[in-house]
């Protein structure tokens, strides 16, 4: 599952799919690739339990069945970024310490 997560344009797709099931050629559009890529990481996203499809002639829509992983994703960014800055702050704090009064 983490490794279907590690791509940023995956997390897209899935905060899109969120919002109610979309066609490969929708995602496609809104992300901005070629439906051939899009597929390819719904594709991942489905072999790892996060969406599922279901297919209409041609036409193929996914949704998401599992919501509670953007929360988990969501979780971990700002948990990232928290360090992040605990980090930079405490070399900024090193870099320029406090004058002697």
């Amino acid at each position: 599952m983490f490794k279907a997560l590690a791509h940023p344009m995956r997390i897209y797709m899935l905060e899109k799919l969120r919002e109610r099931p979309w066609c490969v050629c929708e995602l496609a559009a809104i992300v901005g690739v070629d439906k051939s890529v899009a597929s390819k990481h719904l594709s991942q996203l489905k072999a790892a339990g996060l969406v599922d499809d279901e297919r209409r002639g041609t036409l193929v829509e996914y949704r998401l069945v599992a919501p509670c992983v953007l929360d988990m994703s969501e979780c971990a960014e700002r948990t990232i970024l928290g360090n992040k800055r605990a980090r930079l702050e405490a070399i900024a704090a090193v870099a320029s310490p406090a004058p002697l009064l």
